[in-house]
């Protein structure tokens, strides 16, 4: 059977690397050399639309930061970088009328800048979201740089729009609590959550109800229709479904009725478009259970029972037994920091 990390083999714009280069310069780490070890064309690193792998991207920002001692890196290459990464799809958040407008395009259309990562738009009764972001199922169990450089990057966004002095409500962190917080009090704020069971940012109601100062409906419109012409349809909705799921996998039963409710399709539907993306329900919801696990193991401090009940197995012996399906070792291996 293919490997996870075979199935998830997906590519993403070179523009994400943008400053990466100089960063590291100045912290002493030959990028060129960096990037090779990583799987990365060095020509990448200057050149904004070549195609490259997205685990090679994670494992790069990773290692950068290993290497250069720096465990806030993805947020200090955020300031040198921001949405234009994303092209046309960037353009088409600019375009919209308010900031929650823009978020839903981003939400809807980040499929076409790359399926090796997903955003989320969780809307709350009393008018705020909490915006996550989260590498697919098998892409990579190293991604807490990516992360953090995603999210700082639309904090930085938002305050474009909404004011310099701008920060989300909360910040919420998958990853254990770093050494120092002063980047991260920064730009996401004092209120911060570790080992938390997503990465994600709480935008309030005052700023996603700000217009943009770029809105036009005509322009919009024109890049929308572009947009839609490039998404593939099926992996559209499996990008979708593995959102869904990783939203509910923590708090409620992810069976494939909540998912179909979640996602507003019916469970035909979503069977039939999850075959067309060459998976099925069962395959996602094991293979995204199987991913969080991963990341918690090697992420944060909780232990092996308590990622169990938090991803609804019936007891830790079921889940050590599925996560040795899944990835070949077992979860104290994985804490330990063996493969995958």
């Amino acid at each position: 059977m293919e490997s996870a990390a075979t199935e998830r083999r997906v590519w993403v714009r070179s523009g994400v690397l943008a400053g990466a280069a100089p960063l590291l310069a100045e912290l002493g780490v030959d990028a060129d050399a960096l990037a090779a070890e990583c799987g990365l064309d060095p020509m990448a690193l200057g050149q904004p639309d070549l195609p490259v792998r997205g685990e090679a991207v994670a494992g790069f920002f990773e290692t950068a930061a290993e290497r250069s001692g720096i465990e806030d890196f993805g947020i200090r290459l955020a300031a040198r970088q921001d949405l234009s990464v994303l092209g046309p799809l960037w353009m088409t958040m600019r375009s919209a009328q308010t900031v929650r407008d823009a978020l839903k395009v981003l939400v809807q259309f980040f499929v076409v800048h790359t399926r090796a990562a997903m955003v989320g738009f969780e809307p709350h009764a009393e008018g705020g979201a909490l915006v996550s972001y989260a590498l697919s199922a098998g892409v990579s169990p190293r991604d807490r740089q990516t992360l953090e450089l995603g999210l700082a990057l639309l904090c930085n966004e938002l305050r474009l729009h909404c004011g310099a002095a701008w920060l989300p409500r909360a910040a919420l962190f998958a990853h254990g609590r770093p050494q120092s917080l002063a980047s991260h009090r920064r730009v996401f704020g004092p209120r911060l959550h570790f080992e938390q069971e997503r990465n994600a940012v709480w935008v309030d109601r005052a700023c996603l109800d700000t217009g943009l100062s770029g809105r036009s409906m005509a322009t919009h419109a024109m890049l929308r229709k572009l947009l839609v012409s490039r998404v593939d349809g099926a992996q559209a909705v499996a990008s979708k479904v593995e959102g869904a799921m990783r939203a509910l996998m923590p708090f409620a039963d992810c069976g494939r009725e909540q998912v179909a409710r979640l996602t507003h399709l019916s469970q035909r539907t979503l069977q039939r478009r999850l075959a067309e993306a060459g998976t099925s329900f069962q395959e996602l919801r094991d293979r995204v259970r199987a991913d969080i696990a991963l990341k918690y193991l090697r992420q944060s401090s909780l232990q092996a029972a308590q990622i169990a009940e938090i991803l609804g197995y019936s007891e830790p012996a079921a889940f050590t037994r599925a996560f040795r399906r899944q990835h070949g070792l077992t979860p104290t291996a994985a804490r330990r920091g063996a493969g995958p």
